[in-house]
């Protein structure tokens, strides 16, 4: 029994490495000038996702490296966040998504096979003294800084922690990083295999995961031709015995005729750049919020519609997040309980404080049955009532 149980270990382990997870973020800028950032999480293995809430002043302790003597880094969030993460074989991760209350975003995204970090044995020296697993970079990020631009200046100057391997989940998680603040400006942080550490102003507002975010935005050169109006309504003509003939279509859409619909990570990245080009601007911030879930809507994955061998491990939207940097509101929604939650972060309490994410499929609907009223007492209201 025990050698099954550690074959079968090992062997999600192994799946876990070769996985291609379809996370995605993005973000929009209101004319109001709010920021709201959505992120889907996807994921082929079984995980308890939460919510977690810190204050400010809560100790993150970096795990103990071999060649470094004496206490382990720590770092102290400097303001109090929501974050997101999960219990995977019976561990917390770490933060895999977050907001801080100076109006930062951190996010997590799997970088499959482009990743690659510091090897822990070469940690040494003062190197000891700023040095955290690429797990704990969210959690960095979140804890530290208010804006992008502090971010990239610390990068700059390398004054950011050295970042190592870590094996936290007994592999080491290929991951990327994606850094929205509320004035709009965004950072995406990754460690590429054979070029080092290197960051991009996201000025797209879309990351998913590999290949990295430079070849993304070279990629983008192949879609310029997608618009909101439709394209040939006059139809197919054709002449044919000296007579005209002309068939119009029957359908709309054809402005968009070609877009990448897949769940490869190009593909979504090509479709989520296209909607929020596409999209006109939000008025409000409360008008960006509703475009951002649809938006993500466009990116759900149901489940049992993708599997890998060969334990047939089946990825699928866990969580959808929308994030409010400028009011410190989160809003998400799980895969069973479709009900739309919200927090903020003015509501937290002073102490760390966690909530499962998932409920009841009976939570996510409202009975409207004492709603309902007469039909001749409903005045016609030509008033756009959506927002």
């Amino acid at each position: 029994i025990f050698f099954f149980r550690s074959m079968l270990g090992f062997t999600v382990l192994f799946i876990l490495l070769s996985l291609v997870n379809s996370c995605q973020e993005i973000n929009v800028k209101a004319k109001d000038g709010g920021v709201i950032v959505g992120r889907s999480f996807e994921f082929h293995v079984p995980l308890n996702s939460f919510l977690i809430t810190e204050p400010a002043g809560t100790k993150h302790v970096a795990p103990a490296l071999a060649n470094c003597p004496g206490d382990p880094f720590t770092f102290s969030n400097r303001y109090k966040q929501i974050t997101f993460t999960g219990i995977f074989r019976g561990k917390w991760i770490n933060t895999a998504d977050g907001i801080n209350a100076a109006g930062l975003s951190a996010s997590v995204l799997y970088f499959k096979d482009n990743a690659e970090y510091i090897d822990p044995a070469e940690i040494t020296g003062v190197a000891c003294n700023n040095a955290i697993p690429q797990t704990m970079v969210a959690a960095y990020i979140l804890a530290m800084y208010e804006t992008v631009e502090q971010v990239k200046n610390d990068l700059e100057s390398g004054k950011f922690p050295a970042v190592w391997a870590g094996y936290d989940l007994g592999i080491v998680l290929p991951i990327h990083y994606n850094v929205i603040d509320k004035t709009g400006a965004g950072l995406v942080l990754e460690y590429v295999k054979g070029e080092g550490v290197k960051w991009y102003d996201n000025t797209v507002g879309v990351l998913t995961n590999s290949p990295p975010y430079s070849w993304h935005m070279n990629n983008l050169r192949n879609y310029p031709h997608f618009q909101r109006n439709d394209r040939g309504r006059e139809g197919f003509k054709y002449s044919s015995q000296g007579d005209d003939y002309s068939y119009g279509p029957q359908w709309t859409g054809s402005g968009m005729l070609g877009l990448p619909g897949d769940y490869t990570s190009p593909s979504r990245f090509v479709k989520a750049a296209t909607l929020l080009a596409l999209a006109p601007k939000p008025a409000t911030t409360n008008e960006a919020i509703v475009q951002i879930f649809h938006h993500m809507s466009a990116a759900d994955i149901p489940y049992g519609v993708m599997m890998t061998a060969p334990l047939d491990l089946i990825a699928f939207n866990w969580w959808t997040l929308v994030k409010d940097l400028g009011r410190g509101c989160v809003y998400y929604r799980a895969y069973t309980d479709l009900s739309v939650k919200k927090l903020c972060l003015l509501d937290i309490p002073d102490v760390k404080s966690a909530m499962r994410m998932e409920g009841r499929f009976e939570d996510g609907f409202r009975n409207i049955a004492g709603e309902l009223k007469d039909f001749n007492s409903i005045v016609p209201d030509t008033q756009n009532e959506l927002l």
